[in-house]
Parts: C-alpha cells; sequence; structure tokens
C-alpha cells in the first residue's frame, strides 16, 4: 500500500461521477444525479468540462440539495497527490481527468483533509513501530530540548518512565546530553563515545531535525555498549597482567628481540615509530629522536641499542642540559691528570670512552652550547678527540642517538644551532606522539603501571574505577607518559584495598579534572580505546579454534550471530 505523497491523484479520487454532454436537458441530469450513487455531475461541451453540480450533504431522494460549483481545477490522473495540496487555497473542488477517457473523479477540501489524517496516521504507526523494534535507544526532543517521545528500551536502560520525561527539558535528567550541542551548532555527531550516567556507556548518533533551513528538533539514537566496555576492561587487564610477566620473563632470558616490549601501546603513530625504530637499529646511522618532555625518547634510545649489533657494549646517557657549561667538555670527552684544579691525578674517561663500541645518547641536544657543539661535530666527522689537557688523540667507534624536545630547525635558522651538526645528527628522525594524541592507549599503560607498581611496592591493586579511567582519558597530560606513571605509583602507593579512585589523586590535577568539559569527554572514540583490544583478541581466539566461529563464540561468551556483526564491524570477515 502505498502511504508517500507521490500517489497518483487518480488512484485516490472519488469516481462516483455523472458525464454528461451539453445537449442533454440539465433538468433529467439533475434527476439522475438524485436517484444514482453519483455524487458529481460534469456537463461537457466539445468533450471538456464546462459546468459541474455536486450535491450537498446526504443524499434524500428528490429533496437532495444540487449546488453548480464554480471554484473548481481540473488536474489529470498522473499528477503526484503534493503537487495539488497547495490548489485548494484556489478552489473546494479538484476535477480529476483521463487524457483519454476524460474526466474520472472528483476530490474535495473535504475528502483530502481526512486522506492526509489518515496517511498521516499510517505514517506514524509505521515509525512507532520503526522506533520501538530498532533495538536502539532513542530519543526525540524539539529545537529548546524538550523531550517529545523516548522508546521502551530507552525507559529500561535508563531506568526511567516516558510520561516523567516528556514535556520536560532533558538537561533535567541527563546534564552532559551530547543533543545540547547539536541543537546549539545544527551539526551532527556520528559514533560518540558517552558515559550518560556512572556505569552505563552508550555509542551516540545524535542528529538535528529540521523542516526545510528551519532546526525544528534533534534525535538520539544510543546503542548500549556497558557490557562490551567492561568486557574490554577486563580484556585490557588480563593483557597488562599478561604482558608484564611476559615482560619479567623477557629480562630473565635477554631476548634482545624483544627490546620494544617496554614501550606500550597500539596507536597506529605509535606503532609507526617502534617499525621505524627497529629498522634503523640495525645500522649504524645517527638517530635524532624527536617528543614532549616524558614521551619515552631515552627509552626508545635503549631499544635501538638492545637491537643494534652494539648491544654487547655500553650504552652511555649524557642529559646535555644537567650539566654546566664549564663542565660540559670533562664530561664528553674526559680530562688528563692534572688538567685543571680539583682533577683526578689519574684522569677521567669522559662518555665518548665509556661508550666505545657503543651507544652514546645525547639527551636535550638543543640544550647544547654552541661552542661544544663545534667540537661535537669534529668528533662525529672524524671520530678522534682530545681529551681536556691531554695531547694524545683518542679514537672512538661510537654510535650517536640525539633527542630534543626543541624545533632545531627554527633553532638553526636563528643561528642557536649549527646548521652542519643538525644534517649529521638528523640522518634518520623519528618523533614520538605525545600521550594526548594516542588516548586509546592510556587503559594499557594504566593497568601495565599498576601491575609494575603493586609488585614493587608489595600492594595488591588490580583495577581501577571507571569514572576515575574516563577522567583520565579526558585528561590532556601535559607530562605525557611520564605524569601518567608517577600518578599511578602515587595512586597505588595511597590505596587501600584492590580499587583505585579518585581520594589520592593530587588536588592540583583534581582541581583540572573538575574543569574540563562534558563536551571533551564525548570525543573520546571507542574505536582507538576499546577496538583495537577486541580485534586482538577475536582474531587470536579464532586462531586457536582455528577458524570455528560457533566454537569461537563459545569462547568468547558471546552469541554468533554477535561474532559475525563484530567481525563484520572491525573489517575481519575474510580475514580471520
Amino acid at each position: 500500500m502505498q502511504f508517500h505523497l507521490d500517489i497518483e491523484m487518480k488512484e485516490i479520487c472519488n469516481q462516483e461521477i455523472l458525464v454528461i454532454n451539453n445537449s442533454v436537458d440539465l433538468t433529467e441530469a439533475e434527476s439522475l444525479l438524485r436517484e444514482g450513487n453519483e455524487q458529481l455531475l460534469v456537463v461537457l461541451k466539445n468533450k471538456k468540462p464546462q459546468m459541474i453540480y455536486m450535491v450537498m450533504g446526504n443524499k434524500a431522494g428528490k429533496s437532495a440539495k444540487i449546488e453548480q460549483i464554480h471554484a473548481y481545477e481540473i488536474i489529470e490522473g498522473t499528477q503526484p497527490l503534493k503537487s495539488v495540496i497547495d490548489m485548494f487555497t484556489r478552489c473546494s473542488v479538484a476535477l480529476v481527468v483521463d487524457k483519454k477517457k476524460g474526466p474520472c473523479g472528483f476530490l474535495t477540501h473535504g475528502m483530502l483533509t481526512k486522506l492526509l489524517a489518515v496517511r498521516l496516521e499510517e505514517l506514524r504507526q509505521y515509525f512507532l513501530t520503526v522506533l520501538e523494534g530498532s533495538g536502539e535507544i532513542i530519543i526525540i526532543t524539539d529545537d529548546q530540548l524538550k523531550a517529545l517521545y523516548l522508546n521502551q528500551k530507552a525507559e529500561s536502560f535508563y531506568n526511567i518512565k516516558k510520561e516523567d520525561v516528556i514535556g520536560h527539558n532533558l538537561m533535567s535528567f541527563f546534564p552532559s546530553v551530547v543533543l545540547k550541542d547539536v541543537l546549539f551548532s545544527g551539526v551532527p555527531v556520528q559514533e560518540s563515545y558517552h558515559q550518560p550516567k556512572p556505569g552505563l556507556y552508550v555509542l551516540i548518533n545524535s542528529l538535528p531535525v529540521k523542516a526545510g533551513d528551519r532546526l525544528v528538533g534533534g534525535v538520539s539514537l544510543e546503542q548500549d555498549i556497558t557490557r562490551m566496555v567492561n568486557l574490554n576492561k577486563e580484556v585490557t587487564k588480563a593483557n597488562s597482567k599478561l604482558s608484564f610477566l611476559q615482560k619479567e620473563i623477557d629480562k630473565i632470558h635477554s631476548d634482545e628481540g624483544k627490546a620494544f616490549s617496554g614501550i606500550h601501546g597500539h596507536s597506529p603513530r605509535l606503532k609507526e615509530v617502534v617499525s621505524v625504530a627497529n629498522k634503523v637499529a640495525l645500522t649504524n646511522a645517527a638517530v635524532l629522536i624527536r617528543g614532549e618532555s616524558g614521551t619515552g625518547k631515552e627509552l626508545f634510545a635503549r631499544a635501538i641499542h638492545k637491537v643494534s649489533r652494539r648491544r654487547e657494549c655500553p650504552f652511555i646517557a649524557i642529559n646535555c642540559g644537567a650539566i654546566p657549561p664549564n663542565l660540559f667538555e670533562s664530561e664528553l670527552f674526559g680530562y688528563d691528570g692534572g688538567a685543571f684544579t680539583g682533577a683526578d691525578k689519574k684522569g677521567k674517561k669522559g662518555a665518548f670512552e665509556l661508550a666505545d663500541g657503543g651507544t652514546l645518547f645525547l639527551d636535550e641536544i638543543g640544550e647544547m652550547q654552541y661552542t661544544m657543539q663545534v667540537k661535537l661535530l669534529r668528533v662525529l666527522q672524524e671520530n678522534v678527540f682530545f681529551r681536556v689537557g691531554g695531547a694524545k688523540e683518542v679514537k672512538v667507534n661510537v654510535r650517536i642517538v640525539a633527542a630534543t624536545n626543541k624545533d632545531l630547525e627554527k633553532m638553526v635558522e636563528e643561528g642557536v644551532f649549527r646548521r652542519d651538526l643538525y644534517y649529521r645528527l638528523n640522518v634518520v628522525s623519528m618523533e614520538i606522539p605525545p600521550l594526548r594524541e594516542r588516548k586509546g592507549d592510556i587503559p594499557e599503560l594504566v593497568y601495565e603501571f599498576i601491575n609494575e607498581y603493586s609488585q614493587s611496592h608489595n600492594k595488591k591493586v588490580d583495577d581501577i574505577s571507571s569514572d576515575l579511567m574516563a577522567a583520565f582519558l579526558k585528561y590532556n597530560w601535559p607530562g605525557n607518559v611520564r605524569e601518567l606513571r608517577n600518578i599511578i605509583e602515587r595512586l597505588v602507593i595511597l590505596t587501600e584495598g584492590n580499587l583505585i579512585n579518585k581520594d589520592y589523586l593530587p588536588p592540583l590535577l583534581l582541581e583540572k579534572l573538575k574543569h574540563k568539559t562534558a563536551r571533551e569527554s564525548q570525543d573520546i572514540l571507542l574505536d582507538t580505546a576499546t577496538k583495537n583490544v577486541e580485534r586482538e583478541i577475536i582474531m587470536k581466539t579464532l586462531r586457536d579454534v582455528r577458524g570455528n566461529k560457533t566454537k569461537a563464540a563459545q569462547v568468547l561468551g558471546i552469541p554468533r550471530s554477535t561474532l559475525y556483526y563484530r567481525l563484520h564491524t572491525l573489517g575481519l570477515l575474510g580475514e580471520e
């Protein structure tokens, strides 16, 4: 059955009409109209409608009232209903004609009103069936955020009654409702991870509703992902514990192939940096590691050394920003006995000699004095130097890995960093992304550090509250991984029991978290926070059961249909 406005007029018009030629006596025609079933009399002249008469009210034999209709329009039977609605502002009757057969029916203003009312009710029932049967949480509001409708799924999920909500502003029930921003901006929000209430997690599609260019309201379509989030949380905890144990095993077996096991995360950018580091480690090329403070630049430098052919030789680290300028040369190149007042009579090896055959890590290279840059460049070019106060040339074979959080290119242009040294160090450059750009790795890092410090401090802490994890995910971590590590160590030490919560957060951090907006928490994508872990678990399970999806679903504790759905949404169909 058609219920849209494209239905043709010939399908819906009243076909009870009497058509006569103008040669027929009009009085006789009116008599026929009263006695028959027809409601409309059409008088033709030269096969075209000249006059029309209509029975007014109910027929009552000869007493039925018949009036001539002057305000009428002629429309073709193939015209769609939507094209003639406005016509009834000019007339009260529309005469429907067929190009070949002539007049075939009519439609009055009253008939149109009843027809549209019926169609509207049919549409309403169709949409109600869709809204109630979709399986999603659906809430509809007007442009002022006043609730107009919520389905039974929404009632049961939020434990509210629609009669308590409809007619009221949604902010009274959900202070951080995503739809508020959608109505303000007119821009849809797609697949936004959101925690509307403690312990509840949803994936939201919030859409503005427009009538033409006018905003009339909004629709929130929410998918309940609470079970998935909790499951992924447990999976992340388990993976973190396994990773910690694996790392301990790696230490015992001194497996240099696992040098990067201490670098945790699955973000694409981090994986790319690890891939580059693995490749360059097998060469003797100089490496420049860039990244903000606390991102783990020394961790990467040590990993590069462990993978390299120099791994049996020393790894020496120097912080160029922590050594006083007057001592820098002696720290780097060493000195001969009696080189200066207070010097050891036997002399002392510098960092280059200590690192001979291995790797010298120059952290904060941008802090090195300009005069020292010249001397460093000579060593890099010729592999020789003189100790302070010495006359004998010292030859070394050292691989240089440098790190900085400064813009060296800008420093070169400003003349505070030597251009030739920059090119010598920047053979292979890699940049470690800040933690705020890989927030999906935060859960893994959190549980990794919980396991580490629970072991080292002899504590039984093994979990973190959902609201604190959500707070960690929306915080920007200016101190990066180092800041997160320090916070977790503090919390593990101070926490009583096994669950970490906000009680022992440093006051300054707690204050910062309180001032974060609800909008920030909505921007956390579930894709990066959970889907990477979920993808790995599903693929491992399928490998364990040799691709048997029924067994895999049983192992995962989910229906087989759900497994197919997750394979589809994660883009794994055909890869298992």
